[in-house]
């Protein structure tokens, strides 16, 4: 069943908030971001995914590509990516256009949080939000992150890498209701 728009916008901020308040527990993005996914679409939330999520954040705490849209992607991949290394659908023209629909989505997410939050790199969104990077591999640096204000500062891209994950997987939802 179809949600209404009210349901909809209800389901958007509620993931992208629970993503925040899992940040803000986990001081992890990468981890917030996919546990708010996994809960609100009922995909399995095992240890050893949620473990794996541990050193996104900033791919490996070296300023890279934010954890919250790892996280997001991964999401999106269980939703619409292929799940067999080869399977001969793969090389129809269906499945063709099925792999490069669900690349178009991938990079609509990415395209999407970069205009939310003016980069796909942590270090580009660290410098936004705090003015400043950390190298959270030094104690002192990682204590500091936490208290300039990381788990609320670091809401904002867990929250955004959410809420547009869970928009485009609502569309996936709705383009197999009507297949």
């Amino acid at each position: 069943m179809a949600l209404s728009d009210t349901e909809r916008q209800e389901l958007l901020e509620r993931v992208s908030t629970k993503a925040g308040d899992y940040e803000g527990i986990s001081i992890s993005c990468a981890q917030g971001t996919l546990v708010a996914l996994l809960e609100e679409f009922d995909f399995p939330r095992t240890e050893e995914l949620v473990g794996a999520m541990s050193f996104m954040p900033g791919m490996g705490s070296r300023d890279e590509t934010c954890g919250a849209l790892v996280a997001g992607l991964v999401v999106l991949g269980m939703v619409s990516g292929r799940s067999k290394l080869s399977d001969p659908s793969y090389n129809t023209p269906k499945g063709r256009a099925a792999f490069f629909k669900s690349r178009e989505r991938a990079y609509r997410f990415c395209e999407e949080f970069k205009k939310e939050m003016g980069s796909t790199m942590c270090g580009d969104i660290r410098r936004r939000l705090f003015g400043r990077t950390y190298n959270t591999f030094i104690p002192e640096e990682f204590e500091q992150l936490v208290a300039d204000g990381a788990r609320e500062k670091c809401r904002a891209p867990a929250g955004a890498a959410a809420r547009i994950a869970a928009s485009i997987i609502l569309e996936v939802k709705d383009e197999d209701a009507q297949a």
